[in-house]
């Protein structure tokens, strides 16, 4: 594919196969092209986006506004460029929303506007991307910093939180509930290295996960000869640089979308280590307790997806979300909130890394935690929680009671930085997450009105106009597996949207890098194929061992390297990873991260 306009003419084809009334959809694709030529991925990137954030704010609160960089028509209120579309939605003259739009061009509407939002950046841009989404961190935590909470909020909080989780405190750690987690750590090591390196921690007293309820398994260290100890304590650490990378995490940034980053913390191993016990313990007892599991369920997305279909049909509740959710969470708020929790407060403190580096800068942190660490998602949805019910009962001028506060948590949804609320406590919820630090965004959030967006899903008058992201050039010539796999994907989600010309060109495209055709695959089948409504497969031959039909085609696989694993720190994997999540080849080799090979496989006809 030459160029991103070939997509874009297959895509105009869909929308006037779909929607064949409507005016100057020629117009409108000469106008891109041109503007292409001048202004390059800037105008799908950037311009489109803008005008999409308008659409769906016009959607929103009833009168469209043009923004800056369109231009209007004679006595109108709409742009020239998609006119005739937008004219479908909105009274040309006066951009008010008409009473009955067409919600299939209000569809095809975000997904052009949307189509490469979230497009991989060249290198180029993200050197400079990455370096404005770390000055932010910085910049979010100095405000962090400076909260003052309101006494009289402060006391609400300290009152709801008495009533949720009120056994935490009480709760005894078991060896089951500590793990690694899959991503990177402060020192770089590999999966097995750093079961080996925990080993080497705890016999060292490196860390005290005593404290922590962590035993190592009734392990006799007196078994242990003294040669091994003595090379365990050589190897532990002994210098100020290694004591302070025990309370420090390294600071990166990670795509979020073509204009912006968002930073994570790489955070140290035994640090880590403990969050992630911490994490499984308090996620155990949100799903417990009798208020929190009324409105957090954090596996779970699907919830907050269907209030927010409810509530763009019905405008009963409202979807916000906070623009830099764990940048803007300070400890104090996390130290309200968790206040009554004293034992557990202290083991969430003393597992945060107190410090942060990155190529520039080392600091003290004074939010809680960047997004790296494993409990930041949680504590946050349980403060965030405690906000909005204490927010609503002041609404009502209702003192928390425990009967109370069970029935105000019936009236809100949190799933991280996602909350959905009752409309009618909307602008009471904002404020008091305001004047509790946190920043709302007000691009992204929608207190009133037939459009809503929440956890993935953008809804309007009860339907998912939830567009389609292109993540990968379809003009580039890469043959990485993962941008393959990235357009297979999005080939089959604008097949399952009625897109088929569309498809169809990306379909060509996959095929003509890979220099191959693919098969038809079953939806939940782990090899690259495309999909069809009825879930239709190319079987091509019988595996008489397994007893099924199976189909030969490209899966992706990570590539491995040597991690030789063995003695007791091969015994402490053996107690932690599950049986069914080891490879046969586990204590030898271990996957390396975003490392990814593509090759040919028999794969099950049907999956699933």
């Amino acid at each position: 594919m030459k160029s991103p306009i070939v997509l874009l003419e297959s895509l105009w084809n869909d929308f006037q196969r779909l929607e064949p009334g409507v005016q100057g959809l020629k117009r409108d694709l000469s106008t891109l092209k041109r503007r292409f030529k001048q202004e390059g991925y800037g105008l799908f990137t950037v311009a489109l986006p803008t005008l999409g954030k308008a659409f769906d704010r016009a959607l929103s609160e009833g009168r469209f506004t043009c923004p800056m960089g369109f231009k209007t028509a004679h006595k109108k209120a709409i742009p020239r460029l998609f006119s005739g579309m937008l004219s479908e939605v909105f009274e040309p003259e006066t951009g008010l929303l008409k009473e009955s739009p067409n919600l299939g061009v209000i569809k095809n509407l975000r997904q052009v506007f949307n189509l490469f939002k979230k497009m991989t950046l060249d290198e180029e841009t993200s050197v400079l991307l990455d370096s404005k989404a770390k000055e932010s961190f910085y910049q979010t935590d100095e405000v962090a910093s400076r909260v003052i909470m309101p006494d009289r909020i402060t006391h609400q909080l300290e009152l709801v939180s008495r009533m949720i989780m009120p056994n935490l405190d009480s709760e005894e750690f078991g060896n089951s509930d500590y793990k690694h987690g899959p991503g990177a750590v402060f020192e770089g090591l590999s999966s097995n290295q750093k079961w080996s390196e925990l080993f080497k921690g705890i016999e060292n007293d490196a860390f005290d996960l005593g404290k922590f309820g962590y035993e190592l398994f009734a392990l006799d260290l007196k078994d242990v000869s003294k040669r091994q100890i003595d090379t365990l304590s050589r190897l532990g650490p002994t210098t100020l640089e290694d004591l302070v990378s025990r309370n420090c995490a390294r600071l990166i940034s990670v795509p979020k979308n073509s204009t912006s980053r968002r930073t994570i913390t790489i955070e140290p191993l035994l640090k880590q280590f403990c969050q992630q016990g911490l994490n499984t313990v308090l996620r155990r007892y949100i799903s417990s307790c009798a208020v929190l599991r009324n409105c957090l369920a954090l596996t779970d997305q699907s919830l907050n997806q269907k209030l927010a279909l409810e509530g763009s049909l019905l405008d009963n509740w409202a979807t916000i979300d906070l623009k830099s959710a764990s940048d803007l969470m300070s400890l104090k708020l996390v130290k309200t909130v968790f206040g009554s929790k004293e034992v557990f407060l202290d083991l969430m403190m003393e597992s945060r890394s107190g410090y942060v580096q990155s190529e520039k800068k080392y600091f003290e942190l004074a939010k809680f935690a960047g997004m790296g660490n494993a409990l930041t998602f949680p504590v946050q949805s349980v403060c965030f929680a405690v906000i909005c019910i204490a927010a609503i009962l002041d609404y009502e001028g209702r003192k928390p009671t425990w009967g109370g506060v069970k029935r105000v948590s019936r009236h809100i949804r949190v799933y991280g930085d996602d909350i959905i609320v009752r409309s009618k406590y909307a602008h009471q919820v904002v404020d008091w997450l305001e004047q509790c630090g946190l920043k709302v965004n007000i691009d992204k959030s929608f207190l009133s009105g037939r459009f809503k967006e929440s956890c993935g899903v953008d809804a309007y008058a009860g339907v998912d106009v939830t567009p389609l992201y292109c993540r990968h050039r379809p003009d580039g010539a890469s043959t990485e597996p993962s941008a393959l796999q990235g357009l297979v994907e999005f080939s089959n989600h604008l097949w399952l949207n009625c897109y088929y010309e569309a498809a169809e060109t990306i379909r060509r495209e996959v095929e003509q890098r890979l220099n191959t055709v693919l098969p038809l695959v079953s939806r939940n089948s782990p090899g690259l194929g495309w999909h069809t409504r009825l879930d239709g497969a190319n079987p091509q031959k019988w595996n008489r061992f397994l007893h099924r039909m199976e189909t030969s085609t490209y899966v992706l696989e990570s590539l491995k390297r040597r991690d030789r694993l063995d003695g007791y720190s091969a015994l402490l994997k053996f107690f932690h990873v599950p049986l069914l999540g080891r490879a046969r080849d586990h204590l030898e080799k271990s996957a390396i991260r975003f490392k990814l090979r593509i090759r040919r496989k028999w794969v099950p006809a049907k999956a699933g």
